[in-house]
């Protein structure tokens, strides 16, 4: 896979637009349009830098194409999987109230596994 196509795997795995992409990195949408067209035009390391700090796709792969695709998150032992770490990444990009959101829904994901494991008993 090429860069194009590495970019267009970030796109499609983040839900996002070109033009969310392009504001995400400070860049313009037409900047992502020819990246997203033109295999000669290259990404920067410092945007490759900028790209796995906002949405996790290590930086090394997003140039190369080799290496890890996803960086592991910060202070966790051991390997995550490839879906806990898309998790992570796309949760590292929520607002503060999004993240309280997720956070009330995964508590009520936890009452309802003890319930169901109370009426087991």
């Amino acid at each position: 896979m090429d860069q194009c196509g590495r970019i267009r795997l970030i796109l499609g795995e983040n839900g996002l637009k070109q033009r969310q992409l392009a504001a995400g990195l400070g860049v313009t949408e037409s900047y992502i349009s020819k990246l997203l067209r033109d295999p000669g035009i290259r990404l920067s390391p410092s945007l490759a830098a900028l790209v796995e700090e906002r949405y996790g796709y290590r930086a090394q792969w997003l140039l190369t194409g080799q290496g890890p695709k996803l960086r592991q998150a910060r202070g966790q032992q051991g390997e995550l999987s490839e879906l806990h770490q898309r998790a992570l990444a796309r949760l590292e990009k929520l607002d503060p109230w999004q993240l309280r959101a997720v956070l009330a829904f995964v508590d009520s994901l936890e009452e309802v596994g003890r319930c169901l494991e109370e009426g087991k008993e």
